[in-house]
């Protein structure tokens, strides 16, 4: 199918990104440490930009994680269910969390990107052919995040509704 062809992309896609996103991470610790401690004169810009990145990993991460599903859950109440049982907690718990990401992250976050790019907040270590960095592209990291766990989430709705509904999971039932 279309769909899981498009996740297996996407979830390779967040890979990679976190995956680099760590590698410059690294780089900016040890170029920080490497100019403080052997050539005496720390480099300005390697603190904010290892500590953004800390957060893009960190969100996109959980992201990631759900789309995986390797996310912190709670299985007491799933195992003593029923696979129907659990179909339906999965669902349940999925929309919860749907809710929290289109409410929280995805129009949350986006206001408060909006809010910080409207009245211009800038990092003030990090510049860009002289200009600096706006702060609501730092923060951009919540929006996409929240869109990208609300897209798992649905998808994994539909697979348990579906599943729910199909002929073979009735006669297991």
């Amino acid at each position: 199918m279309f769909v899981n062809q498009f996740n297996i992309y996407l979830k390779k896609a967040l890979e990679l990104l976190l995956a680099f996103f760590m590698t410059i991470m690294i780089l900016a610790v040890v170029w920080q440490v490497f100019t403080r401690f052997v050539l005496q004169d720390p480099a300005s810009y390697t603190d904010e930009l290892s500590r953004y990145l800390l957060m893009w990993i960190g969100i996109l991460g959980g992201a990631y994680t759900y789309s995986v599903k390797r996310h912190l859950a709670l299985e007491m109440l799933s195992s003593k269910l029923d696979v129907k049982g659990q179909q339906i907690l999965t669902i349940i718990i999925n929309l919860i969390i749907c809710v929290f990401a289109a409410v929280v992250l995805v129009y949350g976050g986006g206001e408060m990107v909006s809010t910080t790019l409207q009245h211009g907040q800038i990092s003030p270590g990090i510049t860009f052919f002289g200009d600096s960095l706006k702060m609501g592209y730092v923060y951009l990291v919540v929006p996409i995040s929240g869109v990208l766990i609300l897209y798992y989430g649905l998808f994994d709705t539909c697979e348990s509704v579906i599943s729910l509904m199909s002929p073979n999971h009735q006669a297991q039932g």
